[in-house]
């Protein structure tokens, strides 16, 4: 065998290696994940269940009915739209699969869900990366709240009712609503296992830093600044926790000033983990499209409407660490 022709062998070898070690890597982290995931779910399907059971489900119903209806909801949506909010998206499916939905509902629940969920966590890990809580907290209801107006007008009505879990929990059942809540958890956790592995394949070979690079000059278009464009462009694909931590990073080493991490936070704050989050909806029922070009929508009215109004009522001074 001539030297090119091992070191072509060699190549193909180190390329199937850390190819089976990347795909390795993403199936335990997307197994880690999934358990975690499930540790939220499993809990809120069972008490939702049990919410069923005792009537206090269709008392929140009749409560949040008269708000939900100017989302076209019915009122066990207060419930997800609580849930979410207060816990995070896989909570708030975990409600959303056991009440009564068209898709246009659960398109809807989900663009609102997407934008303002787990507000808790996720606003005090923005407030870290420098944009105080009462600017996002405020501004991601807002969002939540104007999309739900928006696209309840604009989606088309019609359809039937998404088969989840049934509407009553009775003894006969139980069987169905067991069987349709592992179906749902099941499609669940193939979407992120396979999402962590092509997430760690992409990084592997480079493909990620491609993508990124390739989306910094559409966040130059929504007026990002060129430091923070590539940090949007990381907290749309992998999540508003690796967009806020990179810009904790840059400001340490750059001086990124608090109007660009402003901005940044904003249009973070309704648009993150796009493919992932979109997908699981996705899963239980939800429009694909409307959820990606409804949060894009969503993020770029609101930063354009948003941020002249902070930026009156709030001087940030010149740098984050100032």
């Amino acid at each position: 065998m001539t030297r090119p022709e091992q070191e072509l062998k060699g190549l193909g070898t180190g390329i199937f290696k850390r190819t089976a070690l990347s795909v390795h890597r993403g199936f335990l982290a997307g197994m880690y994940t999934s358990w975690t995931l499930l540790k939220v779910m499993i809990p809120t399907m069972v008490f939702v269940q049990l919410l069923k059971v005792t009537g206090l489900l269709g008392s929140i119903a009749s409560m949040g009915a008269p708000l939900m209806d100017l989302f076209g909801l019915p009122g066990e949506g207060s419930l997800v739209l609580i849930t979410g909010g207060l816990v995070n998206i896989y909570a708030a499916i975990a409600v959303a699969v056991n009440i009564p939905l068209t898709a246009k509902g659960m398109t809807i629940i989900a663009i609102m869900v997407l934008i303002a969920h787990n507000l808790i966590v996720e606003t005090a890990v923005q407030s870290q990366s420098g944009t105080p809580a009462w600017i996002t907290l405020p501004v991601r209801i807002m969002a939540a709240v104007f999309a739900g107006l928006l696209f309840a007008w604009i989606i088309p009505d019609g359809g039937e009712v998404i088969i989840q879990a049934g509407n009553q929990a009775g003894i006969q059942s139980w069987s169905r609503i067991l069987l349709v809540n592992v179906i749902s958890l099941g499609k669940i956790m193939v979407i992120i296992l396979s999402l962590m592995v092509v997430t760690d394949l992409s990084r592997e070979f480079g493909l990620m830093d491609r993508i990124t690079d390739s989306l910094s000059l559409p966040m130059k278009f929504l007026g990002m600044d060129r430091r923070t464009s590539v940090v949007t462009a990381v907290g749309l694909l992998l999540g508003l926790a690796y967009g806020a931590g990179l810009i904790i990073d840059e400001t340490r080493r750059n001086n990124i000033e608090k109007g660009d991490i402003l901005a940044t936070n904003i249009f973070l704050g309704t648009n993150h983990a796009l493919i992932e989050d979109t997908l699981i909806f996705v899963a239980v029922g939800a429009g694909l499209g409307w959820i990606l070009l409804g949060r894009l929508l969503i993020g770029y009215i609101i930063l354009r409407v948003s941020l002249p109004i902070v930026l009156h009522f709030w001087k940030p001074g010149r740098l984050a660490g100032g």
